[in-house]
């Protein structure tokens, strides 16, 4: 099982990452089975933290469903922006397999500051039947109307 044992992954330092690093290096540990690295990657006070507050046992989770159940076709960062010193946001692409379904979606997501550096918060997500046009044509502007904002 491979697993990251600290916050940063040997691949790369997750402390010195900025937004967009952090999606590759995830984008990566999904395809290599490093979900240490992605539960470090969370920022602390992630919905993704509250559902699993021990990371022994999402890696065993994560082992046991998303190894077999999930890949990453193609992830690609679209647009990224600051909002303050404290929040950084950016919109992504991302083509996955879900079993046997291939899914594509937009999303925008929100990473925080920690002492540690930048870390995953959340993301709101578009599904490609949910936004007309190209996902490269997608701008802030096009989550910021969107009438259901729900993060996870």
């Amino acid at each position: 099982m491979a697993d990251s044992q600290s916050n940063s992954s040997p691949y790369n330092s997750l402390d010195k990452a900025a937004p967009s690093e952090i999606v590759e290096l995830r984008v990566r540990a999904f395809r290599l089975g490093d979900f240490g690295m992605i539960y470090d990657s969370y920022h602390p006070d992630s919905f993704f933290r509250a559902q699993f507050p021990d990371r022994d046992e999402y890696i065993r989770y994560a082992w046991n469903h998303l190894r077999r159940d999930f890949k990453i076709r193609r992830c690609v960062v679209l647009r990224e922006r600051q909002l303050s010193s404290e929040e950084y946001q950016l919109i992504f692409y991302q083509s996955v397999e879900l079993a046997d379904e291939v899914v594509e979606s937009v999303e925008m997501g929100r990473f925080f500051s920690t002492s540690q550096g930048w870390r995953y918060h959340s993301s709101q997500k578009m599904l490609k039947d949910e936004f007309p046009g190209e996902p490269s044509e997608i701008d802030f502007s096009d989550f910021e109307r969107l009438t259901d904002k729900v993060f996870f």
